[in-house]
């Protein structure tokens, strides 16, 4: 078993107090209450770089009615021509929103010099799998339409932590659109049939739990869905999977299966860049505040995959 880092000691014991506290005090989980504690998760953050351009907007999806999905532009330099990034937040399909990962967002194109879409995908247990899904395809395929004036290149980048990595990667395999250039993988979600040993030795005390995975899954895949069969793990590797960057923290219950990916990838000769974050939990990303320079190389090693 690895060892969590010092700088979140504190942190995860505050964590585990308050839900010992809720669990005697009767507390059941709902859509709501971890909604709540994501945004407030989020302000470990802090509110992350000014960009010179932020706009939102939205279009709409038909799923037997009309469906708006709202969105958020960021640029560093409108005028010129940068690559795009598609941002898929994580939050287990049941959390997250533009605000809660606007900093990351800010970030992710302040380091990268990039344009950043990030989208408001419909969330479980409302709208249950695919719904997701059907929202970033149309992102995937519409994106273009999307930028008005702004400069942006043919370079087009997924990105996605958690269950956003999760959907980077069950689109990199399923896509009949744009021709995807490179995918971002941090601590992805790849396995719904939860069958790898990680998430038991590390199942409870790391801020993500394997009792709360269990929970999201159940509220994401409501319909009899074949857990492997829609596992991005399990998925075919067709010829036009990008080279991928995979960032893991060894001290997240989700870290197996994203090796598992990585060796699946290397095997059919997809280029892998692999970095693992020692003494990191799931979603450190947004603990920015408590962990900076893992923050900060994150993000490096992101522009050094773009534009190395």
């Amino acid at each position: 078993m690895n060892t969590v880092s010092a700088k979140l000691s504190n942190f995860l014991e505050q964590v585990s107090i308050a839900r010992k506290q809720a669990l005697e005090n009767g507390i059941e989980p709902s859509p709501a209450l971890a909604r709540s504690n994501m945004e407030n998760l989020s302000t470990l953050n802090g509110k992350g770089p000014d960009v010179q351009y932020v706009s939102d907007g939205s279009f709409f999806v038909e799923n037997g009615s009309r469906t708006e999905i709202p969105f958020r532009i960021y640029s560093p330099k409108p005028a010129d021509k940068l690559p795009v990034i598609l941002h898929l937040h994580g939050g287990g399909h049941m959390c997250g929103d533009l605000d809660t990962y606007d900093a990351i967002s800010r970030r992710m194109a302040k380091y990268t010099n990039s344009v950043v879409i990030t989208l408001d995908y419909r969330l479980a247990p409302e709208h249950p799998y695919p719904a997701a899904i059907e929202d970033c395809r149309f992102l995937l395929s519409h994106y273009k339409s999307l930028l008005g004036s702004l400069g942006f290149t043919d370079e087009l980048i997924l990105a996605g932590d958690s269950a956003g990595g999760a959907l980077a990667a069950t689109l990199s395999a399923s896509n009949k659109g744009p021709q995807i250039s490179k995918q971002i993988l941090v601590y992805p979600s790849l396995d719904y049939t939860m069958a790898h040993p990680s998430l038991d030795t590390y199942q409870t005390g790391y801020l993500l739990e394997k009792a709360g995975i269990a929970w999201y899954f159940d509220n994401y895949l409501q319909n009899g869905e074949n857990r492997m069969q829609v596992s991005p793990l399990y998925l075919p590797v067709p010829e036009s999977i990008p080279e991928t960057l995979m960032m893991v923290a060894n001290c997240d219950p989700l870290q197996d299966e994203a090796y598992a990916y990585a060796d699946k990838l290397i095997k059919a000769d997809v280029p892998v860049q692999m970095k693992i974050f020692k003494g990191m939990v799931h979603g450190f990303l947004l603990l920015n505040t408590l962990v900076d320079e893992e923050c900060e190389q994150a993000y490096e090693l992101m522009n050094q995959f773009i534009n190395g």
